[in-house]
């Protein structure tokens, strides 16, 4: 629909003008009395052309003119007025009139006139618009940098052509239908439910590739939403093609009503659309291309090795290699491009040179792929293997013009390789030359299923039978006659896959009993499957075994002998301790009888500790604290009438053992300072304590006998001592390497630290 402005100073005639111009020739009109107000309009709303008056106040036709050609110098403008000067019209066509029309002239031929001035000059205005919307609109797109780009002028070179407010480019995506961009709409023309109608409108009409142009009766009645939501009064809606491929569809819309869409803005829009089709899948085409190359470039980028087209020539010529190239050899490609500066050739190995162009012309010859190792030379002449793989490139006509492939340094794994053959050959050498027994089973997830897939040259010698004749049975089969340890550690490791160590396992052979130290291993091979293998080494240790027995057994004797020894000088002590006892009661004296007494409480202490190693389980050690409890005991009961009235507080670590050489010397020591203390610490009848602790401290034992009593002289000096206690005491700490102190604040206390020595506490 043209859409005129109609510019007089006249109302009346403006009325008439504008209902004639709409209701016979279809023209929609706006109306202006000035030309200021139509300035202002001009510049507000979308013109088609413009008829105006040429006799007005203030601003006359041809100052009107002027001023809008200051705007627009294309747009239609016709003078319409009674004049009929002929300077008028000169002035009027010097300024940019596209023509002149009388009033004068009959109202039918006047306004036919009118109207079809109207059209030719606007369809031609129009024309040169498109034209021009159209030549931009192929420069633009040639130098836009993206899709987003290309969509943007795109959208606008469809608003130009229409003059309409708002347009929307539907593309096909992977299928499915996207809107991609949208200009001019309001907010809710990108509500859900819109574009569920839109989405339905736009593919029925992709489907039936013609055009929809809806005035607002018609969108009312398909698409409400879109008048409700987001007060559209008039589309176009039409379908994208580019070489027979739908690409999408625009929906063009105005929130203005258009009754009508004449002929020549359809075809204006149909070719508009053409276009932008064909630029919008050129775009796609170029980006997807461009991502294509992009990913190309990556992939070769990434791959681990050169790409290359070439030729099978002595020089192996290069028509292309990648970047990859300078990182293997020290070379940029262009050095090795048609052998600018060396050819890939030499820089292949001299013993390697020969066999290649045979290896390939072959593989090309059977039209398969060639794959093949050689060693090259860098630029710092430092050597490195290679694999190469490739095949030939054709023609249309089935001719070879030249190879392709991909050359890759294995450098690193060849040398692996090569460490690989030589670990293997020296396991397996390890493994044949191994002293003990190796077997190597195979196991589908059950004992059933285990076999023996490989055993080594001791196997063979602990089975009495070649590999070739055990290969292939069941272990059961194998180990029939084995401890039943074994089978359940061969079940065992197959349910949880732990490693298993038996000692001494028995295993019965027809030449014997044999004792084995058994190590068996698992590792998977096909997990899905349970598949594994299960790795034994058993060691023949009969020998050992028969070895330990005899050492137990001559040990249990000799520990039979020494406890007979321990019981034998126990009960002599005990004879002596009693022929003691036996003479005391004969002699009136008691000065004889205490001396005697002091010799039958050091027989005791050395008889308890014979008494308590015979009893022990390890005769070697006797356990402080039940010692010195008997000991004190015993001291107890021969000093009955005494000890009545003293205390006995003994502390001794229970987790403190002593030999028999450190035991004996402790004990006399601990009989004298106690019987001195039961003797001579305390006034007669009067209540006293006694306490005597053994205990460690890091690398010293501390021994203690303290009592309450009335202490020791002032000038007591041990050195001075006539007592033969005292002197016994000193004698014996000397023994132990060990240091005796005595103070006198509280009573006596005599303290005997000596040294560990290697003989300490001990867990039980």
């Amino acid at each position: 629909m043209i859409r005129i402005l109609l510019v007089d100073d006249e109302p009346d005639l403006l009325e008439l003008v504008k209902r004639i111009l709409e209701q016979k020739y279809g023209f929609s009109t706006v109306t202006a009395e000035t030309g200021d107000e139509a300035l202002q309009i001009f510049k507000e709303q979308s013109i088609d052309a413009i008829i105006s008056d040429y006799s007005m106040p203030v601003m006359d036709g041809i100052l009107f003119l002027r001023k809008i050609r200051e705007l627009n110098n294309s747009i239609p403008f016709i003078l319409f007025t009674i004049h009929e000067k002929e300077e008028i019209a000169i002035e009027a066509m010097k300024y940019g009139a596209n023509t002149y029309v009388e009033k004068e002239n009959l109202p039918q031929v006047v306004f036919a006139e009118l109207a079809h001035a109207v059209t030719k000059s606007v369809e031609l205005y129009r024309a040169e618009k498109n034209l021009k919307i159209q030549r931009d609109l192929a420069f633009a797109n040639a130098n836009a940098k993206s899709i987003e780009e290309t969509l943007l002028v795109c959208t606008r070179a469809i608003l130009d052509v229409t003059g309409m407010e708002g347009v929307a480019i539907y593309l096909v995506e992977e299928g499915e239908l996207h809107l991609v961009t949208a200009s001019g709409n309001q907010e809710g023309y990108l509500a859900q439910p819109v574009q569920t109608q839109i989405l339905t409108l736009v593919t029925s009409i992709m489907k039936q590739h013609i055009p929809v142009f809806r005035d607002e009766n018609e969108i009312i009645k398909t698409t409400p939403q879109l008048n409700e939501l987001d007060n559209i009064n008039s589309d176009i809606c039409i379908s994208m093609h580019h070489h027979g491929r739908i690409i999408g569809a625009a929906h063009i819309f105005s929130y203005q009503k258009h009754d009508t869409f004449d002929l020549s803005l359809q075809r204006f829009v149909s070719d508009i659309i053409v276009q932008v089709a064909g630029c919008i899948s050129d775009r796609q085409a170029e980006e997807a291309l461009k991502n294509s190359e992009n990913r190309m470039k990556a992939m070769i980028r990434n791959l681990p090795g050169i790409v290359y087209q070439g030729h099978i020539d002595e020089e192996r010529t290069m028509e292309f290699v990648s970047d990859a190239v300078f990182s293997l050899v020290g070379y940029q490609p262009i050095e090795i491009i048609h052998n600018a500066v060396c050819s890939w050739g030499s820089l292949i190995h001299p013993q390697d040179r020969v066999r290649i162009p045979q290896v390939i012309t072959r593989a090309i010859e059977k039209n398969v792929m060639f794959r093949l190792t050689y060693r090259i030379t860098t630029k710092e002449k430092k050597f490195r293997w290679v694999l190469e793989q490739g095949a030939g490139i054709y023609d249309t006509n089935g001719g070879l013009i030249g190879i392709e492939g991909i050359i890759m340094d294995i450098t690193r794994q060849k040398l692996l390789d090569d460490q690989v053959r030589m670990f293997h050959t020296r396991l397996k050498t390890l493994f044949m030359l191994m002293n003990s027994g190796c077997a190597i089973f195979r196991s589908e997830g059950d004992v059933d299923s285990t076999i023996l897939v490989d055993i080594n040259n001791a196997a063979e010698e602990i089975e009495k039978k070649q590999k070739n004749e055990l290969v292939g049975q069941p272990f059961k089969t194998i180990f029939n006659n084995a401890d039943p340890s074994f089978h359940d550690a061969l079940s065992g490791i197959i349910q949880d896959n732990k490693s298993r160590n038996l000692v001494k396992c028995k295993i019965k052979y027809p030449y014997g009993i044999r004792f084995f130290d058994i190590f068996l291993n698992i590792a998977p091979v096909d997990p899905e499957k349970s598949i594994s293998e299960i790795f034994l080494i058993y060691t023949d240790v009969t020998s050992r075994v028969k070895t330990e027995q005899q050492i137990i057994a001559s040990l249990r004797e000799k520990e039979l002998l020494f406890k007979e020894i321990h019981h034998r000088v126990k009960n002599n002590l005990q004879i002596i301790s009693g022929i003691l006892k036996l003479q005391s009661l004969r002699i009136d004296d008691p000065r004889a009888q205490e001396i005697i007494q002091e010799c039958r409480n050091q027989v005791y202490s050395m008889a308890s500790i014979h008494e308590l190693l015979y009893n022990s389980k390890d005769i070697g050690k006797i356990r402080l604290e039940e010692y010195i409890s008997k000991l004190v005991d015993h001291l107890k009961h021969e000093y009955e009438g005494v000890s009545t009235h003293l205390q006995f507080i003994v502390k001794t670590d229970p987790k403190i053992y002593l030999d028999i050489e450190r035991c004996i010397p402790c004990g006399l020591i601990l009989n004298e300072l106690i019987m001195n203390a039961v003797k001579y610490a305390f006034d007669p009848d009067k209540e006293g304590e006694i306490r005597i602790s053994f205990t460690q401290h890091e690398q010293s034992y501390h021994m203690q006998v303290a009592d309450n009593g009335r202490g020791l002289p002032k000038d007591f000096d041990v050195r001075k001592s006539q007592s033969l206690g005292m002197e016994l005491t000193s004698q014996l700490t000397h023994q132990l390497r060990g240091k005796l102190t005595i103070s006198s604040e509280k009573g006596a206390n005599f303290l005997v630290t000596f040294p560990i020595t290697g003989e300490g506490r001990i867990s039980i």
